[in-house]
């Protein structure tokens, strides 16, 4: 039994210290091998981007303690985590009403499509809208550019000189589908941190900050995601 404890605390401590790693640095990597031959061949793609879930801070919640362990054990963490997930959604109800009428999915889109044309990445690329996704073979097209916006909104800034403040991140999962095959020829698994640190105050004080700060994330993560399949 005292192996098995062990074994135990041994694997959670791996496991929260992986988690930490990947919660406050940009990380990127290439789930299946990419099929070189077939993306070159692609002569037209469809690009359709997803949403899955709402504008979302992430400060409270990656902030590191020990308070709720050293107080309750795995109870205690439990209600500390609790607490501090309903604290970044009061701080995301703050920020809400200013992004009434945005749509990241669509922005993300557009930027696809531009940096794509822009480079000549592909010979055509057209926007497929999501609930055209299933009839894409009508349209002609070779391939699928399918892009999910796994989380989008603020997440905790890092380093010095950067306590309370807070950066655009985007957590996305994309992949380009032969329409023929329906297999993946590319894909790729990324959380993309802006970088540029400021406070939820700032965000929320000054009129249209939001917006751009969040606008110019997207696009960076756009033209980096078409840099990628360029040279994959």
């Amino acid at each position: 039994m005292f192996y098995n404890c062990h074994y135990l605390r041994a694997t959670c401590s791996s496991f929260m210290l992986l988690f930490l790693l990947s919660s406050c640095t940009p990380t990127t990597g290439t789930k299946v091998l990419v099929d070189r031959s077939s993306l070159t061949k692609l002569q037209r793609l469809g690009v359709t981007v997803t949403k899955d879930e709402d504008f979302s801070v992430r400060l409270a919640r990656e902030k590191t303690t020990t308070i709720g362990a050293a107080f309750g054990g795995l109870l205690g963490a439990g209600i500390e985590a609790a607490a501090r997930s309903n604290t970044d959604t009061q701080y995301a109800a703050q920020l809400k009403p200013v992004l009434i009428a945005y749509d990241p999915a669509r922005l993300l889109t557009e930027g696809l499509l531009r940096h794509l044309q822009n480079e000549q990445v592909f010979p055509t690329v057209v926007n497929v809208p999501t609930e055209e996704k299933n009839a894409v073979r009508g349209r002609g097209l070779d391939g699928v550019l399918e892009i999910t916006l796994k989380q989008w909104g603020l997440r905790l800034c890092r380093g010095p000189n950067t306590e309370e403040k807070v950066q655009a991140g985007l957590h996305v999962e994309g992949r380009i589908v032969a329409v023929e095959k329906g297999e993946a020829m590319w894909e790729r698994h990324e959380l993309y941190l802006d970088g540029e640190c400021r406070t939820l105050e700032e965000l929320r004080s000054q009129e249209g900050l939001l917006v751009n700060v969040l606008s110019r994330a997207i696009d960076h993560l756009s033209g980096k995601m078409v840099n990628e399949i360029r040279f994959p």
